[in-house]
């Protein structure tokens, strides 16, 4: 069943579309949050980037299946017609359409350093697959924090540092990457990709955007006006978290 889309809904991410500019270049945003509400922040992202910006998007799932996202946004009537799911986690790749498979990623996340290799490949598998990264206008990875789960921080260092140089190769005009995490359980992580960040923005639990820091600038604390109430999305209660249907 598809929720209504309320105007509570729309007022969120309009917010977190206001703080992420899509006509500078490709950038990094990084955003924190309580690891309990970073799939609902992802969710916010999403319709923010597809809903509010209009934009096309990649989305790398490494802590869930990417089942487990689309289910949720089609729940949330959010519409995934410009969105492409690269499933790391499960060793495939699909778009909302029809899955695919991707034999570069058979060994799954455990060798994130060499995606960066695959986008600048864009090769066709043999079930048909090809992320065009030249058509993508931002990417989102969807638990950044769970890399180090399956690498080093070595890795995951050498994974973005090839990551930054290969999305400015295949697109002049930049790709715009928001990756969410919670800084608290992960801060040498989280201090590494701040360094790169065009932006940090920290969420409360409430789903309210607290402060927004700017690379090489003082954080700017935000009033948070009635603007800035909660997301519907934000208050998803457990029956859908735990829904049988969700991956």
């Amino acid at each position: 069943m598809v929720r209504q889309v309320n105007e509570k809904d729309i007022r969120l991410a309009h917010n977190v579309s206001s703080v992420i500019e899509t006509k500078d270049g490709g950038s990094v945003y990084l955003l924190t949050t309580k690891c309990t509400i970073i799939v609902r922040v992802n969710l916010i992202l999403l319709k923010a980037f597809l809903d509010e910006k209009k934009l096309r998007g990649l989305m790398i799932t490494i802590d869930r299946p990417h089942q487990y996202v689309s289910h949720l946004l089609q729940l949330h009537g959010v519409d995934q017609t410009n969105l492409t799911f690269l499933d790391v986690i499960s060793s495939c790749a699909s778009d909302t359409k029809a899955g695919a498979v991707a034999p570069e990623f058979q060994k799954g996340p455990f060798h994130i350093e060499t995606l960066p290799d695959f986008f600048l490949k864009q090769c066709s598998a043999p079930s048909g697959l090809q992320i065009d990264m030249s058509k993508v206008d931002f990417v989102i990875i969807d638990n950044v924090a769970t890399l180090l789960t399956y690498n080093t921080m070595e890795s995951i260092k050498k994974f973005f540092q090839k990551y930054l140089e290969v999305v400015k190769t295949i697109r002049s005009t930049g790709i715009q990457t928001a990756l969410v995490m919670d800084s608290d359980q992960h801060p040498d992580l989280f201090n590494f990709i701040a360094e790169f960040s065009k932006k940090t923005i920290e969420l409360g639990p409430d789903m309210v955007i607290r402060k927004v820091s700017v690379l090489g600038k003082p954080a700017q604390l935000l009033a948070q006006p009635t603007l800035q109430t909660s997301l519907e999305i934000g208050k998803m209660d457990n029956s859908i978290l735990k829904s049988k249907d969700v991956m």
